[in-house]
């Protein structure tokens, strides 16, 4: 499965909840990427013990993409910006690994 299949899947079935329970907002649209984006970074670091900047920015990209797909002209360049920046801060948070599960756990109860 490529980077962008995985994200198209992690976020359709994120968004798909977020419907459910009637939260879509663009502002937990850009919680819910920035979250998948430093989740997937974060393993791909894990399993390769260590991440290339071109890495990173695949994955940040392939979520752009998503966005700019299913979102067709909701969202601005300062919002993309703001992804990047705000998946890039989660990852400076030690306590990252225990704060991405609980988070994710929202999406499966």
């Amino acid at each position: 499965m490529t980077v962008q299949e995985l994200i198209n899947q992690q976020m359709d079935h994120f968004i798909g909840k977020l419907i459910a329970k009637n939260q879509i907002s663009i502002e937990k649209v850009i919680e819910v990427a920035t979250h998948t984006g430093a989740y997937l970074i974060r393993n791909r670091h894990i399993q390769n013990k260590g991440i290339s900047e071109e890495e990173i920015a695949m994955v940040l990209q392939s979520l752009i993409d998503f966005i700019n797909h299913n979102f067709e002209n909701q969202f601005n360049q300062d919002d993309f910006i703001q992804v990047k920046d705000k998946t890039l801060e989660l990852l400076k948070n030690p306590a990252f690994d225990q704060d991405i599960q609980e988070y994710f756990k929202q999406f499966y109860q």
